[in-house]
C-alpha cells in the first residue's frame, strides 16, 4: 500500500510521488502560455503554473465522485487532474493577460 502525503496534519490525498508529479505537470503546462502571443511580464508563467497546480489539485481530489474515474496513479486521478489544471490554468492566464495587457497574437512588425 502506498503511503499517503500529509502535510500540517492534513492528509492531501495522493502519494509524494504523486505530488511532485502534479508539481512536475504544472510548471510544464504552466510555461506553455509564456511561448503564445507576447506575454509582458518575464515571469508571468509563474501565474498560470499556480493555477494549473490549484486546479489539477481541486481536478483530482477535491471533487468527490467527480474526481474518481479515470487512470489513477498513487492517489492521483490522471484525467480529471489535467482537465482541472487546464482549465484553471487557462482561466488565470486569460485574466493575467488581460491585466498587464498582454496579448495572445504576434503584433505585426515592420521590415
Amino acid at each position: 500500500m502506498v503511503e499517503m502525503l500529509e502535510i500540517l496534519d492534513w492528509n492531501v490525498g495522493m502519494s509524494a510521488f504523486a505530488a511532485i508529479l502534479l508539481v512536475a505537470g504544472a510548471v510544464l503546462l504552466g510555461a506553455i502560455p509564456q511561448f503564445i502571443g507576447e506575454p509582458r511580464l518575464p515571469v508571468e508563467w509563474i501565474f498560470p503554473m499556480i493555477g494549473v497546480l490549484v486546479g489539477g489539485w481541486i481536478g483530482s481530489e477535491a471533487l468527490g465522485a467527480l474526481s474518481t474515474w479515470g487512470p489513477e496513479y498513487q492517489g492521483l486521478y490522471v484525467l480529471p487532474a489535467i482537465i482541472g489544471g487546464v482549465v484553471l490554468g487557462a482561466a488565470v492566464d486569460v485574466i493575467v493577460r488581460y491585466v498587464t495587457g498582454g496579448s495572445f497574437v504576434h503584433e505585426p512588425r515592420p521590415i
